[in-house]
């Protein structure tokens, strides 16, 4: 059942990146995947590549000093989607952060070929990542 594969996929990306394992997430992700973040704080825009999407990632702990932080609260995962929401917190410049969070998920093949980060405080995400 691919909806059971998604969601282990899911999960999997979420256990590496709280382990500080990026490198384990290369074969999660297509080639060619997108990562799109909305708005115009320092950490939106479109990351093509998986290149570009494991310094974006890489990029979050190293704005924060270490103290950016997801907690998976539940995955919905069907045959070629999966949504995750989860808690994102962390500490940046005197700013604070602690809000749920939604990534959407395009997965083909076993890969994610594209992901939609939704922050549910759009306010309060552009306030705490600000620009660069």
């Amino acid at each position: 059942m691919s909806h059971e594969r998604n969601e282990a996929l899911v999960r999997r990306i979420f256990d590496a990146f709280a382990r500080k394992q990026g490198l384990s997430l290369r074969d999660c992700f297509a080639a060619d995947a997108v990562w799109h973040v909305p708005g115009a704080s320092a950490t939106a825009g479109t990351y093509r590549g998986r290149s570009e999407i494991f310094r974006f990632l890489g990029k979050l702990p190293k704005l924060t000093a270490g103290t950016y932080g997801s907690r998976l609260i539940d995955v919905l995962a069907s045959d070629e989607r999966a949504a995750a929401l989860y808690r994102a917190s962390g500490e940046r410049d005197g700013r604070s952060l602690d809000i749920d969070q939604l990534l959407l998920f395009t997965i083909r093949d076993g890969l994610v070929v594209e992901v939609l980060a939704l922050p549910s405080d759009p306010r309060a995400f552009e306030r705490f990542w600000g620009a660069e």
